[in-house]
């Protein structure tokens, strides 16, 4: 069953902005320590950053319920393909147990030049 489902389209150029503008500060209010040491590892910083920044909004939108929620009560990982899967906790991670014990979190994120597009589902198991 269908929990939630969000999609989320960012500009590559406004998060490359804020990057140069806020430098670490930025960095550090959105992303966790191992989402910034993937991010950076990455041939386009940008484009990973925006990818990852959409991943977290789809995510909130798939939430429905994003009263309280952090930047950091979402992180991203990677499994050994690439593919990358969202990891709750804090409240993110309340919100979605009071809904379902167990679930699990369909995510898919893509970039085109200017734009990084993710689409997260989110289903009772």
């Amino acid at each position: 069953m269908i929990i939630g489902v969000g999609i989320d389209i960012v500009d590559v150029r406004r998060i490359d902005a804020l990057f140069r503008k806020f430098g670490t500060h930025f960095l550090k209010k959105i992303y966790t320590e191992q989402e910034i040491a993937f991010c950076c590892s990455r041939r386009d910083v940008a484009n990973s950053l925006a990818k990852m920044y959409a991943l977290k909004e789809a995510t909130i939108k798939a939430l429905s319920d994003a009263e309280g929620i952090k930047w950091h009560d979402m992180e991203v990982c990677h499994d050994k393909n690439g593919r990358p899967e969202v990891k709750l906790r804090g409240i993110a991670l309340e919100n979605i147990q009071s809904k379902a014990k167990d679930f699990s979190i369909q995510a898919s994120a893509s970039d085109e030049q200017m734009y990084a597009i993710a689409y997260v589902l989110i289903e009772r198991s």
